[in-house]
């Protein structure tokens, strides 16, 4: 498989270098064609790893609604970097920062149950409770 992906990368790469010279704009539809094919694959893996981390949630004793939000973050991460690539190679760097930042500030808003349950474990250990 990423066998395949490099190949389309690769191609997709020199197919936008000799249309650039003609259509630059052509180039960059190009670009943004495949990292969308290629972001569909990835699509296709996050399917093994939500399995994955469901069967680890049943052996864990953990609430799922952490492996829940874990995903989500893992999907902003994705989502963020993605839509980010396409604005600095389309020459919008300000705009990809913005995104990168609300990325980062929608990760730690999302963390803020977790990090709460933390602090009280942490704080229930400290008191000599136990867990």
């Amino acid at each position: 498989m990423m066998l395949k992906i490099g190949v389309i990368g690769i191609t997709a790469v020199f197919l936008a270098l000799l249309i650039k010279k003609e259509k630059s704009e052509l180039a960059l539809l190009v670009a943004v064609a495949a990292a969308t094919l290629i972001f569909g694959y990835v699509l296709t893996r996050i399917h093994g790893i939500i399995e994955f981390l469901g069967v680890l949630a049943e052996y864990l004793p953990v609430e799922k609604s952490f492996f829940t939000a874990l995903l989500k973050m893992l999907g902003i991460t994705y989502l963020a970097d993605f839509a980010a690539s396409i604005c600095k190679e389309a020459g919008y760097g300000s705009i990809a920062g913005q995104l990168e930042l609300f990325a980062k500030i929608s990760i730690i808003a999302l963390s803020i149950p977790e990090l709460t349950s933390l602090v009280r474990l942490i704080e229930k250990l400290l008191q000599g409770g136990g867990a």
